[in-house]
């Protein structure tokens, strides 16, 4: 007799007590996925500290350059905003900040005043025979004047037209491409700078 009421009670247990089988999988496989997007779902606050994080390492976001030295040489770099990396065709790296210098420019019939974009590019990439990947550099500045910089050996030459510095040394040809509307006549010596430091890390 009690056996039966107790089947009888457990017949009338409602069907909605305790979802399906199927539910409870699904709900489950539902927080597997959204738990890492929850988790890196960083606000953008969160996500500039991430950023100046990496910067304060020791070899900065340039796995080649140490951004301490970018911030010495160029002072208005430490407003730093854009960071940009490439590893083909070669690898390189690219500082863009914010200028101190405005710029006129033309708007709608109006001319707004705007600041210059800083720019420093360095690349580096493997070489084979020197001569001839001396020459391929060379070509790059076809019609161009250019000047000889025996202070980084014999293959080295400095282009005002590109802002560019370019030279062969350890296995490897660099460039330096350097924009800095803040300190216009210091361009060449600044790529000199950068390249010392290049030169004494590699």
């Amino acid at each position: 007799m009690t056996h039966h009421l107790s089947r009888s009670a457990s017949a009338a247990t409602p069907a909605s007590a305790r979802p399906p089988r199927w539910a409870r999988q699904l709900g489950a496989l539902t927080m597997i996925l959204c738990s890492p997007m929850l988790a890196h779902a960083l606000t953008p606050a969160e996500r500039l500290q991430q950023i100046k994080a990496r910067a304060a390492g020791p070899q900065g976001p340039c796995p080649f350059f140490d951004v301490a030295v970018v911030h010495k040489i160029f002072p208005s770099s430490s407003n730093e905003s854009v960071f940009k990396r490439r590893e083909k065709p070669y690898p390189s790296c690219t500082y863009i900040w914010t200028a101190k210098h405005m710029n006129a420019v033309k708007m709608a019939g109006m001319v707004a005043k705007v600041p210059s974009e800083g720019r420093l590019t360095l690349t580096k990439a493997p070489t084979r025979v020197e001569a001839k990947d001396w020459e391929r550099v060379l070509m790059s500045y076809k019609n161009q004047p250019l000047i000889q910089v025996p202070e980084l050996g014999q293959y080295a030459v400095w282009s005002a037209q590109r802002r560019q510095l370019s030279w062969i040394a350890k296995g490897h040809v660099f460039h330096v491409a350097v924009e800095d509307d803040d300190q216009p006549g210091a361009q060449q010596a600044n790529a000199m700078a950068v390249a010392a430091e290049l030169v004494r890390t590699h």
